[in-house]
């Protein structure tokens, strides 16, 4: 599980050198533009011409409509020098034919920013989210409202030279009562020390502990993570965002057994072509959450994109993500026949800005998954016509 770290929004000049001036208006500019209260109604039309994720070379897939309306809310508040954040968001997925599949979507988080001394800021944090499973997920024609819930705190002092970071984290997952076998509590401890130069760029050395229980099964996955994370804005172009670990991963179970090897995250983006802004990412981790493993999944990610501005109103873009998963697992537990899967997706995303406070998305894609013993194949389609009015 790769965990980003907090960072203090930096400024730099082109021979890479931080004004602190500058550094300080752009944080107080943000600080500002996050103060009172936003709202944002929104309307989505999905199409999907698969809805219960069969394999369509075999069988005939059901497609269907889902409409979303939703309310997002934010609220800022400053309180001297610290911050009170506040964001809600509610919508309906209502499936016009499909309709038991229907379900309410629910996202909220609850942050504040306390600042002492010079530099340092904790930033203590809440988050509540609940949604509709993915049937590619569960593998099952059966309904699933899948619950989330997450307490804990970041701290840092980042400054020139050396400084301390540090976080903890508390998770829960809690499904359906036929999917409880996936209920999930874990608990996260991360430290470390930093080292940022302006000419260099932000280095930091971390030892990340991450303990992850399935309660129904009883099993309990432990992750140890040795890492450096780097960031440093290379040209006022280009951004590089580095983070590599060396995993340590162990179960209570046997026969789910341990994985010794790297994980990483790394992003680099760069707008070297006028109005294109090119971003290239991958990514492996520990995945504990699964409805599939009863142990953890090693899941490796990569995803370009692009994002052409057409006009100050108008962008298009193009992306394509490739993803694959191995799963361990205690077969005596919970028995399962697929132990590794591969996930594609390429799309494109169309936006249009037709006022400062409505604008239109559409974006459509093709998925693809396959696994390694043929059961649970599918394909399709989705696209996604978006509208968004703010208040």
């Amino acid at each position: 599980m790769l965990v980003a770290m907090p960072t203090v929004l930096r400024a730099q000049d082109n021979d890479g050198s931080t004004d602190p001036k500058r550094v300080n208006n752009a944080t107080e500019q943000r600080r500002i533009s996050d103060y009172g209260l936003h709202l944002t109604a929104g309307l989505d039309l999905l199409y999907d011409d698969n809805v219960y994720r069969v394999d369509d070379r075999v069988e005939n897939p059901t497609d269907d409509l889902i409409v979303t309306p939703s309310l997002e809310a934010t609220y800022g508040m400053p309180v001297g020098r610290h911050d009170i954040l506040l964001r809600g968001k509610i919508g309906y997925d209502r499936f016009v034919s499909e309709g038991q599949r229907s379900k309410l979507r629910l996202d909220t988080e609850a942050k504040a920013n306390v600042r002492f001394g010079a530099t340092c800021l904790i930033t203590p944090r809440a988050a509540y989210r609940q949604q509709r499973a993915d049937y590619g997920d569960i593998n099952s024609a059966t309904e699933n409202l899948q619950k989330f819930a997450t307490i804990g705190a970041d701290f840092t002092c980042e400054r020139p030279g050396l400084f301390p970071v540090a976080s903890y984290e508390h998770d829960t997952t809690r499904n359906a009562d036929q999917f409880d076998y996936a209920d999930q509590t874990s608990d996260l401890f991360m430290g470390g020390i930093g080292y940022a130069m302006p000419s260099l760029g932000t280095l930091t050395a971390y030892y990340e502990r991450v303990n992850s229980k399935r309660d129904t099964l009883g099993i309990e996955n432990r992750i140890n993570s040795y890492g450096l994370r780097f960031q440093r804005a290379v040209t006022p172009i280009t951004q590089i965002d580095a983070d590599v670990r060396w995993l340590d991963v162990s179960s209570e179970s046997a026969a789910v057994g341990g994985y010794d090897g790297l994980g990483w995250k790394v992003s680099l983006s760069t707008q070297a072509i006028p109005r294109l802004k090119l971003t290239a990412t991958t990514e492996r981790a520990i995945i504990n959450d699964s409805l599939i493993a009863s142990g953890f999944a090693i899941d490796t990610s990569y995803r370009i994109q692009g994002e052409f501005s057409i006009s100050e109103l108008t962008s298009a873009g193009l992306y394509a993500e490739w993803d694959r998963r191995k799963f361990r697992q205690d077969a005596a537990l919970r028995p399962y026949s697929i132990t590794a899967d591969r996930n594609r997706r390429f799309g494109g995303l169309l936006k249009r800005k037709l006022s400062d406070r409505f604008d239109l998305s559409l974006d459509a894609q093709h998925y693809t998954r396959r696994t390694d013993t043929s059961i649970s194949n599918y394909s399709g389609t989705q696209v996604t016509l978006g509208a968004a009015l703010h208040f």
